[in-house]
């Protein structure tokens, strides 16, 4: 006997479970946790790490309901490490605040697992084998969409009322994260289950159902994903890096710009020997205008230690309180200058600096400065200081100096030696780099990027790949607004050029409104789409898992049952196919026919039943739903007399058919006794009734003479018995006849209209002796009505019925006789206005014998067959009888014949 199969709602027995397993489940809940969150975590989508799926909820569920509420630690665990290690790997300190930021997401986790998990348990049994839609829909509604609102909840409230978000993000945070843990739990949950939810050998056989599609439409989606996400990263990428290429361009461009505005002043002071303050200030004003740039442009003689005294008795006699040629002290103070071999003083400079005199300032008294102009001197090219503060503006920042030599010479001289010794001085400009690099960027959308220019020249870095944006010194511009996330970084662009004899690094990062602006969340909508159908996938394959479950569980028992069934039917049975070839007997089968159970399969059904030795689909076909006798042959040779009955059934490619076996051996002995009761009622028992009843009429009929009064009352009454009693005789002859077959009815064509009017003619007489009118209706017949009919057999059951309505009516009460057609058929009916037929003898009334007063002071004689020859007769004939009766009002007796066709 197989164990009865576990349903839905029937509980389902947990294994015990010891403390120390308890503990390493929990334990082992919390790293899964933690490791599925980090997974979970490279399915973020920039800009806002957002995760389109987050499993851990789901498995923290399934343990719980799997194991217990115990494994709730388990959960508060994992959530917390979970939140603390993605604090660590994004480079943030840990502290109070993260360990009460980590705890508090744990807590409202927690929460939605003991919620969901006691509303599952009030709605269904659990452990619970899911192979009812309802409980499919119930767990994964409560577990998922709707237990999810609370975590949601807790979470971004959490992370706003510690201002990790702010109020803008806070609606746009809770639907993604209501959308990633929903989806989770629809995900992992049924995942959970497949690996350890019990019982065990029905949730084992979903893996290949229900787990491997799941798995891998998880994984066609994921893939998806990154495909989707990286073409969007490089679409973005491909983006930015054409805006930052024209950025760059122009940074460069205005930088060379720049440093180019000092070529006209050097033709001027190649042109002219001798230059005055006044010219110089005419002819660089127009450069500064178109140069914004620049702060100020300076002529910067050479002058030697010998020519000294004469520049400085020069510069003294121009300008008011001058020191002459000058320096900066270690306080930053001008001072005189020390004793050089040459000095490089400010001579002309335009515009002039308010409040301070720079004229006389000695460019070369500082290390920066003279490097510069001693490398222009010796190149005969512009060149540009590293990042320096201004003389005439100390508070100015990310300054440059430009020296561009000037030479005795029309042409630059080929040699170092002939520069050195042919400089006549520098023309300088002052630059203001915000303002240089500003004035090229202003064209470009503010929002949309960040800049760094750094002077890398005097750095020993790593070449341009391992360069780190703002890693340098001598920073130039700095435009940062923002620090900007990890998955940014391939966006930056990175160059690295030379102007001037400096070597530049820039940096163009995006911002994050640049970010938010491009980013389109094709990839999050890709993957949440895909996931969300995933999960409905899910769901799908666990309820038709669950209904196959049922089916086959339905199957198991309607199986059994019928097994029960067939072994203990008192009736033998056998199943063989279509070769004949037996496949199942019961144990009345193997008791009919004296084989064993082993023995019945290896047969051929012909050996038992010799008439099925051919077995033939067709003929099996048209005896179905028949009962036939046949003969069979037990195991010792023994004949049986059997009553057989076929049906069959058809499965995929294979056709069985069903014999169902009656012994009748018995009532065949039965019946021929019966055969040998009617010959002897027949011969032994009509003869010498007939006798009686002849000689009862010749007494009184007088023959023998005059009979007292008293005795011929006594014979009269034995005359009405012996009457009847030959009556009763040749009735039960007749229906025995009919019964066994015998009677053989010959059916000729003959006129409906004749036959009616000899019925009537036959017994008026017999109406006339009970008083009762007997008339006849047939003005709805045409003129000839031709059926096929005994026209004796036909009397019969017409006499009948008019004897039994005439019988059952009141003196004067009328009989009628009427026919019509009615469609292929030809109604005739025998009405009376007699009592009618009571309800309760209407269902047996052409049953045998079947009286409406069964006793023996009824009124009206008969025994109890005329009825039931009539519907036999009738059914010989191919036609039907029938009644319609009203208690009281009276009774319709009815017989339909079919029509033959009226030769035209």
């Amino acid at each position: 006997m197989q164990s009865p199969m576990p349903t839905s709602l029937q509980p389902i027995p947990m294994p015990p479970q010891s403390t120390l397993s308890i503990i390493a489940k929990i334990a082992l809940l919390a790293i899964a946790y933690m490791l599925t969150g980090h997974l979970a975590m490279l399915l973020s989508v920039p800009p806002g790490f957002i995760s389109s799926i987050f499993p851990p909820v789901g498995v923290a569920l399934a343990a719980v309901l799997i194991w217990g509420y115990p494994l709730l630690i388990g959960v508060f665990l994992g959530s917390t490490l979970l939140n603390l290690s993605i604090a660590i790997s994004n480079e943030q300190q840990l502290n109070w605040q993260q360990l009460t930021i980590a705890c508090s997401i744990a807590f409202g986790t927690t929460l939605q697992c003991l919620c969901a998990n006691w509303l599952i348990r009030r709605k269904m049994s659990f452990p619970n084998t899911l192979t009812e839609d309802r409980n499919i829909l119930l767990l994964l509604f409560i577990g998922g969409p709707l237990s999810c609102l609370l975590s949601a909840s807790v979470g971004t409230a959490v992370l706003y009322v510690h201002q990790i978000i702010t109020p803008g993000q806070l609606l746009f945070s809770w639907w993604n994260w209501w959308i990633g843990d929903s989806i989770g739990v629809l995900i992992a949950m049924p995942l959970m289950f497949i690996a350890f939810a019990y019982p065990r050998e029905i949730w084992r056989h979903r893996a290949t159902t229900v787990g491997i599609p799941l798995l891998l439409s998880c994984v066609v989606m994921v893939v998806l994903f990154f495909r989707t996400s990286d073409g969007e990263q490089q679409r973005l990428q491909q983006h930015f890096h054409e805006q930052a290429k024209l950025m760059a361009q122009s940074i460069k461009s205005r930088i060379s710009l720049y440093s180019n505005s000092v070529l006209p002043l050097e033709r001027l002071f190649i042109a002219s020997v001798d230059v005055t303050a006044a010219e110089f200030a005419i002819f660089v004003d127009s450069i500064l205008k178109n140069h914004p740039g620049i702060r100020a442009m300076s002529w910067n003689a050479k002058v030697s230690q010998q020519q000294r005294a004469e520049y400085e008795a020069g510069l003294l006699a121009s300008t008011v309180g001058g020191l002459g040629i000058t320096e900066r002290d270690a306080s930053g103070q001008l001072i005189s200058a020390a004793i050089r071999s040459e000095y490089f003083p400010v001579t002309y400079i335009a515009p002039m600096p308010l409040h301070l005199n720079v004229t006389g300032y000695d460019v070369g008294s500082e290390a920066l400065r003279l490097q510069a102009l001693q490398t222009a001197g010796d190149q005969g090219t512009a060149t540009l200081t590293a990042p320096l503060d201004l003389v005439q503006n100390q508070q100015q920042k990310n300054a440059m100096l430009l020296f561009y030599p000037v030479y005795t010479s029309a042409e630059t001289p080929p040699v170092i030696a002939e520069r050195r010794q042919l400089l006549r001085g520098f023309v300088v400009a002052a630059l203001h780099m915000d303002e240089v690099i500003g004035s090229a960027v202003r064209d470009y959308p503010a929002q949309s990027f960040q800049l760094l220019l750094t002077d890398i020249s005097d750095n020993t870095t790593s070449p341009q790949s391992e360069l780190e944006p703002g890693t340098s010194s001598g920073m130039l511009f700095s435009k940062l607004t923002s620090p900007i996330p990890a998955y940014a970084k391939p966006l930056i662009w990175l160059e690295e050029f030379s102007v001037g004899g400096r070597k530049f690094r820039m940096e163009i990062l995006p911002t994050e409104h640049y970010l938010q602006d491009q980013s389109t969340l094709q990839p999050w909508a890709v993957l949440t789409g895909g996931l969300l159908l995933c999960s409905l996938l899910g769901g799908f394959l666990l309820s038709v898992t669950g209904r196959a479950e049922q089916v086959q569980r339905l199957v198991q028992q309607r199986t059994l049952e019928l097994s029960g069934i067939l072994d203990n039917a008192a009736e033998a049975i056998l199943i063989f196919d279509t070769l004949g070839q037996i496949e199942r007997a019961n144990a009345a089968a193997q008791q009919l026919f004296g084989y064993s159970e082993r023995q019945l399969p290896k047969l051929h059904i012909g050996s038992l039943l010799p008439e099925l030795q051919q077995t033939n689909p067709d003929f099996v076909q048209q005896r179905q739903g028949r009962s036939s006798e046949t003969a069979g042959l037990t195991a010792l040779g023994t004949a049986l007399e059997l009553e057989i009955s076929l049906s069959s059934y058809a499965l995929p490619g294979h056709t069985w058919f069903i014999c169902l076996l009656h012994d009748i051996s018995e009532r065949k002995k039965i019946e021929r006794l019966k055969s040998e009761f009617i010959a002897t009622v027949s011969h032994e028992l009509r003869t010498p009734l007939t006798s009686i009843k002849g000689s009862l009429e010749l007494v009184n009929a007088g023959v023998l003479g005059h009979v007292p009064e008293a005795a011929s009352n006594m014979l009269s009454l034995a005359q009405k018995n012996t009457e009847r009693l030959v009556l009763l005789v040749n009735d039960i002859l007749d229906i025995e006849k009919l019964e066994l077959g015998d009677a053989h009815l010959e059916l000729a064509c003959a006129d409906l209209r004749e036959l009616l009017q000899q019925a009537l003619t036959q017994n008026q007489g017999y109406a006339a002796n009970f008083g009762v009118p007997l008339s006849l209706d047939v003005q709805a017949l045409p003129l000839q009505v031709l059926v096929e009919v005994n026209n004796q057999r036909l009397q019969q059951v017409l006499s009948n019925l008019i004897s039994n309505a005439v019988k059952f009516s009141e003196a004067g009460s009328p009989v009628q006789m009427s026919a019509e057609l009615h469609e292929a058929q030809v109604l005739i009916k025998v009405s009376d206005q007699g009592p009618g037929i009571p309800n309760e003898f209407r269902s047996r009334i052409f049953q045998k014998f079947a009286q409406a007063d069964g006793s023996d002071s009824r009124q009206r004689g008969g025994t109890g067959l005329g009825l039931s020859i009539c519907k036999e007769l009738m059914d010989r004939m191919h036609g039907t009888i029938g009644f319609d009766s009203v208690e009281g009002v009276g009774s319709t007796f009815y017989i339909t014949l079919p029509l033959l066709p009226v030769a035209g």
